[in-house]
């Protein structure tokens, strides 16, 4: 019998397991409702082996068969599973490489002061792409690093910010 639901993660990464789609997914596998798993690719389902792996644990145990459209694998066979854990190997791979190129490319705009974005530090502004100081915070910013290399007590700190900057506080 066809399952009307359709387990869709959109806007996910198919990263780790912790996806509400692939959640309910499991839990109608555990409560014996699925018996054939159908994805359009594998790495759509998991990119990582080890979360791979886990998962076809999971279907070997409920008596679950797992169907790629695009890609035809035989995972109640040695050679299928060999075949599976290769591409998966190079889906993990892709992943990680990626996050590498992305954490590069953050660390190049910030070294050639681009904001990448975050919350605003105190004492800034954002101007195409880039901090600027605000000169309306500029003086209490000046006393937070005055206060601060002369070691007062945090107690101390917020007396004396209180009062004078209440007009220049903003909600970040």
């Amino acid at each position: 019998m066809a399952t009307r639901d359709r387990y869709d993660d959109g806007g996910f990464s198919g990263g780790n397991l912790e996806r509400p789609g692939l959640k309910q997914l499991l839990a109608d596998i555990d409560d014996g409702l699925i018996d054939v798993v159908v994805v359009y690719k594998i790495d759509r389902l998991s990119r990582s082996l080890m979360d791979f792996s886990k998962l076809v644990e999971i279907f070997d145990r409920n008596g679950v068969t797992f169907v790629s459209v695009t890609q035809s694998f035989n995972t109640t066979t040695s050679m299928g599973r060999l075949m599976l854990s290769i591409l998966l190997s190079f889906a993990q791979f892709e992943r990680e490489v990626i996050g590498e190129r992305i954490r590069d490319k953050v660390a190049a705009s910030r070294k050639r002061g681009i904001w990448m974005g975050g919350y605003v530090p105190h004492g800034y502004d954002v101007q195409d792409r880039k901090l600027v100081v605000n000169d309306a915070e500029d003086a209490s910013v000046r006393r937070i690093f005055g206060l601060l290399s002369n070691s007062a007590p945090p107690r101390f700190w917020h007396a004396n910010f209180a009062a004078r900057d209440s007009a220049t506080s903003r909600a970040r």
